[in-house]
């Protein structure tokens, strides 16, 4: 299918939204279009500016509505500036690509000017539908997904509520939020944050400097830090082994009472292990940095590092189902 650029010349421009603390107007144009699919698509979405919203339907297509508007209220200079945006909406066989290339804004632009184009995308699609996004200068939003989403974004946040199957995504500064993931995740952010709620296939959270939250880990864990906080939940539906690292702060666990588990926890120098939990101890015994024990009988074991904090176990029955 030929890209769309061309057909924009029929378009017709709105001049009512106000560019945010200037007095100048901005010209607008939307651009929409609709491509029936199979069960199984996957929508393949990138974009050198803005942000996505995804969410799902009931319906066998897949629908994007494109938002563009031009910060300036010269019609001219709006036109040009939408001329000089490849935006390419195009069916391949199960695949649907959705991909915006400005050359002219890709390069590096003032803060202050406000005469580039502004972008936002919302695509409704398939609940069995699988997700591959892009975005340079964005956030990611992904509302309910039955199938896999792989995201990244270089400069913003990357949210999930739920998803069916498999998530992994990364951020090189900014936040991945995923609230409800049946199955594996894998999160990766150079510097910013992971929040994650029920998870219940395996985790890989991994943060270069940032804080780590999991709610609740029902499978295998691994979570890592290098400058940051790590907080996890296990409730006692928990299965699998799980091994958290803070190098540059510290570990904070709580435990479901009923859990069966084993815990080997230690602390750098300056730090401490504290623990509320009736845990029994191992041969290697508690130190006031160390912690060797069973919890009911022992189970999966949970390894935790914090080499440059503390280490703290907590009873807890609130975890998010």
């Amino acid at each position: 299918m030929p890209a769309l650029k061309p057909a924009w010349r029929n378009l017709l421009g709105l001049l009512l939204a106000a560019a945010f603390f200037s007095p100048l107007r901005a010209v607008e144009r939307s651009v929409k279009q609709t491509f029936p699919v199979e069960a199984g698509a996957t929508l393949k979405f990138s974009t050198y500016r803005g942000g996505v919203t995804v969410e799902s339907t009931n319906e066998a297509q897949i629908r994007v509505e494109v938002h563009l508007e031009a910060g300036t209220e010269d019609q001219t200079l709006a036109d040009r500036l939408f001329k000089n945006l490849d935006l390419q909406l195009t069916a391949q066989g199960k695949n649907v690509t959705v991909q915006a290339r400005n050359p002219s804004e890709s390069r590096a632009q003032f803060t202050w000017s406000k005469t580039g184009l502004d972008l936002g995308f919302r695509i409704f699609v398939p609940r069995t539908c699988h997700l591959d996004l892009t975005t340079t200068d964005g956030n990611i939003a992904v509302g309910e997904a039955g199938g896999n989403v792989v995201a990244h974004s270089r400069g913003g946040t990357i949210s999930c509520r739920q998803v069916g199957g498999d998530v992994r995504a990364t951020s090189d500064t900014g936040e991945i939020v995923v609230s409800r993931c049946a199955g594996a995740v894998d999160l990766r952010v150079t510097r910013g944050a992971i929040r994650a709620g029920t998870i219940f296939g395996a985790a890989t959270l991994r943060n270069g400097r940032g804080d780590i939250e999991i709610q609740n880990a029902r499978g295998t864990l691994t979570a890592t830090t290098a400058g940051g906080d790590v907080a996890a939940g296990f409730s006692r539906q928990h299965r699998g082994e799980a091994t958290i690292k803070a190098d540059g702060g510290n570990i904070f666990v709580s435990l479901d009472p009923a859990i069966a588990c084993e815990v080997q926890a230690s602390s750098g120098l300056g730090g401490q292990v504290q623990s509320k939990l009736p845990f029994a101890l191992l041969p290697s015994g508690n130190s006031k940095r160390a912690l060797a024990g069973k919890l009911n009988g022992g189970g999966p074991l949970l390894v935790l590092r914090a080499s440059g904090g503390n280490v703290k176990l907590e009873p807890s029955t609130q975890f998010i189902e």
